[in-house]
């Protein structure tokens, strides 16, 4: 824009990468049943039958500088009538730090904070990604790329199987059962990790356009190493970017995930913030099970 300062500048086009995640998110909870209603100036989303978190809640409105506490509070009464706990999920840096004050002054609490990475291969704000490379893997570790029933049926294994550890941004669910569908549209890869011939992990990747998501990775526990878990980010990376992508992003919830990704060419970009309220006596407890940050049915 003409006159516009480098600052300003830069503050764009990160604003503009954030709404495409936003949107990515967006396009898979409808894809996943979820029903997106718009109540004012925000949005609510509430699946008929799934009550997890990711799937019902309510965000501002796109392209909307503030919402007022007034507003946010008819979503949240709206989202109720369908029996779901209070729930504002938003991505930190497309509002100001004022807005965490007004959820708060509404009585939710921080539910989650997903921090994200974002790698883009041609750069942003200037700074080109270096030349990706595949990390050199451990004697006997192979990743595979896999567009049969085998990345399902891993999925499948690692749902019931409580020696492999989950890595996940925690709003993106991995529907077990729904996948077939997904892979048959091109908006699901899977990447399998072999140690000596045996499955060790697994990696997804949801792609929606020119937008992919590395949604989940899950690494048997004596396998879980930095360079088994860079091996699953580059090999989905890689992935993605053959599907012509040109803006992926990834979790980047501990220090050690961060530091692999940005060894990739993955940048630090903010968050995505969830506040909630109390549960609700009508929600079954048994819901619990379902509210995996992943896995569901």
């Amino acid at each position: 824009m003409e006159n516009e300062t480098p600052e300003a500048a830069e503050e764009r086009e990160s604003r503009r990468v954030l709404r495409q995640v936003q949107d990515h998110l967006f396009k898979v909870h409808v894809n996943l049943g979820a029903v997106r209603e718009s109540v004012g100036m925000v949005d609510v989303f509430h699946h008929p039958t799934n009550p997890i978190p990711n799937l019902n809640y309510v965000t501002p409105r796109p392209k909307t500088a503030w919402v007022s506490g007034n507003m946010v509070q008819k979503g949240i009464d709206h989202l109720e009538e369908f029996q779901r706990t209070p729930r504002v999920q938003y991505i930190e840096g497309l509002f100001p730090p004022l807005f965490a004050k007004t959820l708060r002054d509404l009585n939710l609490q921080v539910e989650r904070e997903t921090p994200i990475l974002i790698y883009k291969p041609e750069g942003l704000n200037g700074h080109l990604p270096p030349p990706l490379k595949s990390p050199d893997l451990p004697d006997g570790i192979t990743v595979e790329a896999v567009s049969d029933q085998r990345g399902i049926e891993t999925w499948w294994y690692v749902w019931r199987n409580a020696f492999y550890d989950v890595l996940t941004l925690g709003v993106e669910p991995l529907f077990v059962g729904r996948d077939t569908a997904a892979m048959r549209l091109g908006q699901q890869l899977d990447y399998l990790l072999y140690r000596y011939g045996f499955p060790a992990g697994v990696a997804r990747v949801s792609i929606q356009g020119e937008t992919a998501h590395i949604l989940a990775l899950a690494v048997l526990k004596e396998a879980r190493t930095p360079a088994t878990i860079q091996g699953l980010q580059a090999a989905a990376l890689k992935g993605a970017l053959e599907r012509k992508a040109k803006l992926v992003f990834a979790p980047g919830e501990t220090d050690t995930e961060r530091r692999l990704g940005r060894e990739l060419g993955f940048i630090d970009f903010g968050s995505i913030v969830c506040y909630s309220g109390s549960e609700k006596a009508h929600e079954d407890t048994n819901a619990q099970s379902l509210e995996q940050p992943v896995l569901s049915f």
